[in-house]
């Protein structure tokens, strides 16, 4: 059976439960609070013992004033019509009772019920019944307070998880069903395997697993086992003392699983980390402390961990490069990236996407992305996958002129010819001839100067790279002057 959701009131109990009890020592009665649902949130006195249980059987006075939203003052419990149905009538242990309904814009949220169990209590609530209306009213109010609060709170919590998953570009089936994971694993500390194929985005699933979970107003700290050389690996995970090694900082430093306590640390590239390093990292997974290099003091850690890499890690527990006890720990919730080539439904997203980001960043006007292009774009194998992607298209942007049309003519340079990793790929002039260049005669293969140059100039740029020092190589092998680079560049467009 499907688990319920809390009802509002239940998941603001303890607030409820002393509202409770304050209702009932100022109005010496006995109070119980009950949600939309007919759970017991609250109850003082005879009730106190039996909070959370479901009194739909028996509260027939309540769901009349769920129905309404109206108070009610029962005078003669068990004797009244309303109470005919109830399993308890004509034996009610009950003298009097009153009901306010607990709404909030037009919603029904529960009940407060004030009890008078003896003739004495009936009488005192008799004698003073508008005031135990106003401060009833006035308690209501109160939860009010405390239930906007958490609505506010559940919010910002649904809308956390959307931004997350929003920096996630796609939407086929695929990258939907990775977003719902996303939001499933997000709550808690299991740690999480993230694997893939370089360049398809695992630290960008490790920030949305952080942003969407219980933990994004803490650290996220990540380290790149694969970047940092293995005699530093050790002090940037688990820090020193003064005095712990030749060359080390005077005063200590702390590592990267304190700097991530309370939060999450990720480990990118965990496939790359020495031997002797995974039995210390096992050792921290299973303890949840650190020990400093130098020191022999624990220190202890609440860190959720998430790692990522693109090899194979049971291959390598297989080969003895890799821990077998480690790769289990780090396995417990194993999420796989789908390469960009097999999921080309994707592509047109995600090259509009980093092409208007691009274009914002350079100041670049952009209309779109010709047809012909992007049918190349979604041809290709894309072995770099998104990473690889989004440079093809930074490349473009750099190239686009004025018309802010990203054609053939700004397409990298293995777009025009036939690549070697097996793409079949026309030269762009004979797929679409671009509108902002003059006609050539069918008849001849004669081209303009001025073409040809453009040409040049931009396979030039595609070959050694649109920085100061490819633009001096490009300069170079054209036989002009940087300067005169950059004026044609200014020209043409380019710039």
């Amino acid at each position: 059976m499907e688990k319920q959701e809390k009802s509002i009131l239940m998941q603001i109990q303890e607030t409820v439960v002393k509202y409770a009890d304050i209702v009932s020592q100022i109005s010496r009665v006995d109070v119980e609070v009950v949600d939309d649902r007919l759970y017991r949130v609250a109850g003082t006195g005879i009730f106190k013992r039996r909070v959370n249980e479901n009194m739909a059987a028996e509260g027939y006075v309540y769901k009349q004033v769920l129905k309404t939203g109206k108070p009610q003052i029962i005078y003669e419990p068990g004797r009244e019509p309303i109470c005919h149905s109830c399993p308890l009538c004509n034996k009610c242990y009950e003298e009097i009772e009153i009901s306010m309904p607990v709404s909030m814009n037009g919603q029904m949220l529960g009940v407060i019920g004030l009890v008078g169990a003896s003739l004495e209590q009936k009488m005192q609530i008799l004698q003073n019944e508008k005031l135990y209306l106003d401060f009833l009213e006035q308690i209501t109010q109160f939860i009010l307070v405390k239930v906007r609060a958490q609505v506010r709170q559940t919010h910002d919590r649904a809308l956390a998880e959307m931004l997350a998953c929003g920096d996630i570009i796609g939407s086929s089936p695929q990258m939907q069903q990775l977003k719902e994971n996303i939001q499933r694993v997000s709550h808690g500390s299991s740690t999480v395997l993230i694997t893939g194929e370089s360049g398809t985005g695992k630290e960008m699933v490790a920030r949305a697993i952080w942003k969407a979970g219980d933990r994004n107003t803490a650290p996220f700290i990540a380290l790149n086992c694969a970047a940092i050389p293995e005699t530093l690996l050790e002090s940037e995970l688990f820090g020193y003392v003064k005095g712990a090694f030749s060359g080390a900082d005077p005063n200590g430093r702390i590592g990267k699983f304190e700097l991530a306590d309370g939060g999450i640390l990720f480990l990118d590239e965990i496939g790359d980390m020495p031997l002797h390093l995974q039995v210390k990292l096992l050792r921290v997974l299973q303890e949840r402390t650190v020990i400093r290099i130098g020191s022999n003091q624990l220190v202890p850690i609440n860190v959720r961990i998430l790692a990522a890499t693109n090899k194979d890690l049971w291959k390598m527990v297989q080969e003895g490069s890799f821990r077998q006890d480690l790769y289990y720990r780090l396995h417990v919730i194993p999420l796989q990236l789908v390469p960009l080539r097999e999921r080309q439904g994707d592509i047109e997203e995600l090259a509009l996407f980093f092409a208007r980001r691009h274009a914002k960043r350079m100041d670049k006007y952009f209309w779109r992305i010709s047809d012909s292009v992007m049918e190349r774009l979604k041809s290709d194998r894309w072995e770099g996958n998104v990473r690889e992607l989004e440079n093809v298209l930074e490349f473009m942007m750099n190239m686009i002129q004025e018309d802010g049309i990203l054609d053939e003519y700004t397409l990298p340079e293995r777009f025009h010819s036939d690549g070697a990793d097996g793409n079949e790929r026309l030269p762009a002039l004979q797929k679409e001839p671009s509108e902002r260049l003059p006609a050539v005669r069918t008849e001849t293969s004669i081209l303009p100067l001025k073409t040809l140059e453009q040409r040049e100039i931009q396979k030039a740029l595609s070959f050694y790279g649109v920085s100061t020092k490819g633009k001096k190589q490009a300069a170079k092998q054209l036989g002009i002057s940087l300067a005169t680079l950059y004026r044609k560049l200014e020209e043409y467009g380019f710039a």
